[in-house]
């Protein structure tokens, strides 16, 4: 009774019960603060696994990967010590017979100091190698190209910046003469002057025009980089040197659709005040590159059969089918196509300029200034640019396909690839469809080895 009693005391004062509330929320704290600790604890342990896992993982990947390439490794090193044995032999034997020249003995060329960069490919970008720099300055590899790297300074490319390789590939200007002549070939520069007097400076308009893959883009960037229209720009402001990409009917639309057919961007463009600049290119090539880029164009070929100009089975050339935007044309071949498209810009009786894509790349100062002059345009700078990215050309070339200036020049200053592809019935049928007048004018020359 005396406990119960006490009991009942000690619970009807507040002063106690306060006390013990005091205590129970301390524990309550302390045990809370253990489990925080305890869980900080496991999530620090699990984190460091973990990061110690990840770099067992990564070393031991790098491990693995560094011995899979290590027998790779030596195998091109010692390609590249057979480069050099074949290098220290070809000039041994430039340097003369009894191995001396120019006071260098044999024992000299026999002792070269090897590069300390086995993978080194003779790129003369500050080579402090001795025979390097003897073998890149060898007169027989540059020999005759003084004008090939004129064209590709004129892009900003340096000829010490091009490996010894890609030199050798170069053509020598004797061989671009051959296939090109010693001048461009462009058609039309006696309306010029039509032109000009007719239509004010400050109203006119450069056009860029051709059928599919002729080098349109290539002759559009020259002009954009090289020319302008002075009295247009003082009209209208310094953005407006009237250099535009295409015509209004469309670059590629056959001008024989110049009245119906005007492109979005050129609605308020009047027909007259935009001379047409038209390219053209080799129809060998063209046709092979038609077979990369068909474009709206469609005829009986395949991968391992095109151009297929000759339909065999059916006796008779393979029609071809192109479909513009606003209209379709049949041709009866695919050199009726080039034919058709060229042949109507010949007869029209307005002003206009055509001129040899393979000149934009061999006579690009000559024809860019030429062209600049006859359409009323003026130099834009006081040095020519050519271009460098792309033959091809612009934000609308092929993504991968591009070609650019140094790989173009290697391309069209030979032969060799020309009628990559093609057939003997191939060429047998271009030799007949193709138009003798555009043929001899612009001096392309019929492949006879069928």
């Amino acid at each position: 009774a005396a406990a119960a009693a006490a009991a009942a005391a000690a619970a009807a004062n507040p002063v106690s019960n306060g006390r013990r509330r005091s205590r129970r929320r301390t524990r309550l704290q302390q045990r809370s603060t253990m489990i925080k600790r305890v869980f900080s604890a496991l999530v620090l342990a699990v984190m460091t696994f973990c990061l110690v896992d990840l770099y067992y993982l990564v070393a031991v990947t790098k491990h693995h990967k560094l011995q899979d390439i290590k027998p790779a490794f030596q195998q091109q090193k010692e390609k590249v010590k057979e480069v050099w044995r074949k290098e220290k032999e070809e000039i041994k034997h430039l340097l003369g017979k009894d191995g001396k020249a120019a006071g260098a003995s044999a024992g000299e060329v026999d002792s070269p100091t090897m590069p300390n960069d086995p993978y080194s490919d003779h790129i003369n970008s500050n080579n402090n190698n001795k025979l390097g720099d003897n073998y890149v300055s060898d007169e027989d590899v540059d020999k005759d190209k003084e004008e090939i790297y004129e064209i590709l300074l004129q892009a900003g490319v340096k000829r010490h910046e091009i490996d010894i390789e890609t030199r050798r590939k170069l053509p020598t200007w004797t061989q671009v003469q051959s296939l090109y002549g010693t001048e461009p070939k462009i058609y039309g520069l006696d309306r010029c002057d039509a032109f000009t007097s007719t239509i004010e400076a400050s109203q006119s308009f450069f056009g860029i025009a051709g059928t599919f893959n002729s080098g349109t883009n290539l002759l559009a960037e020259m002009l954009i980089q090289n020319c302008q229209i002075t009295k247009r720009m003082q009209v209208f402001g310094p953005d407006q040197k009237g250099m535009r990409w295409q015509v209004p009917w469309g670059k590629h639309t056959p001008v024989q659709y110049r009245e119906d057919h005007v492109t979005d961007t050129d609605r308020d463009v009047p027909l007259q005040n935009s001379i047409p600049m038209i390219t053209i290119r080799d129809p060998y090539r063209w046709m092979r590159s038609m077979c990369k880029h068909i474009y709206g164009a469609r005829w009986a070929h395949n991968k391992t059969a095109c151009p297929h100009v000759y339909h065999d089975e059916e006796e008779r050339p393979s029609p071809v089918r192109v479909k513009y935007k606003q209209t379709v044309i049949n041709h009866k071949s695919l050199p009726a196509m080039w034919n058709d498209w060229y042949n109507a810009y010949l007869d029209v009786d307005f002003p206009r300029v055509i001129v040899r894509f393979e000149d934009l790349l061999f006579y690009g100062k000559n024809v860019t200034e030429t062209l600049c002059e006859c359409g009323g345009g003026s130099p834009r700078r006081a040095q020519f640019g050519h271009v460098k990215s792309s033959a091809k050309l612009g934000t609308a070339a092929h993504g991968a396909n591009k070609t650019n200036l140094l790989d173009a020049i290697i391309q069209f200053g030979s032969d060799k690839s020309r009628l990559d592809g093609m057939t003997k019935t191939d060429l047998k049928w271009s030799h007949t469809l193709l138009d003798d007048n555009l043929m001899n004018f612009f001096d392309y020359r019929y492949a006879t080895n069928y």
